[in-house]
């Protein structure tokens, strides 16, 4: 990726984030999602988005560094409910401060990576919690 594509690329993220903040503060105590989905309020999103974030970034800071992290056990399905279950008891401020943290993070590590270090894998790394994982998120909504 050149200069412009990573601009381009955290304009978008950037865009996601506040469409998806947006329905967050919108419905704060609600169930979010479908019966057949976990019932998830906007502090389970928050944690939840957070908690990708930081691990991608940390993902793409190890793989800059020339390390690569050791994989998660489980499946996503199985990950997601773990990290929910362990972020129950965080309160609506504490999850949206997190996930606000881990976004600005995120931009900052991208922000970083020198131009001449992009390749396939990286570039994945960096869009792996990016705006389509907001966008899903926010299509994932239902009230």
């Amino acid at each position: 990726m050149d200069t412009e594509a990573v601009a381009a690329m955290l304009r978008r993220d950037r865009a996601e984030w506040e469409a998806l903040v947006a329905v967050l503060e919108a419905q704060p105590e609600r169930r979010l999602h479908g019966e057949d989905s976990p019932s998830w309020v906007s502090r389970d999103v928050y944690a939840h988005l957070a908690r990708w974030m930081n691990r991608s970034t940390d993902d793409l800071e190890a793989r800059l560094a020339g390390r690569t992290l050791p994989a998660l056990e489980g499946t996503d399905d199985e990950i997601n409910a773990r990290w929910q279950r362990e972020d129950s008891g965080l309160s609506l401020p504490e999850a949206r401060r997190r996930a606000q943290e881990a976004f600005e993070r995120r931009l900052r590590a991208i922000e970083s990576v020198p131009p001449g270090r992009w390749e396939p894998v990286l570039e994945a790394m960096a869009r792996a919690d990016g705006s389509q994982h907001y966008a899903n998120h926010r299509r994932y909504i239902v009230v």
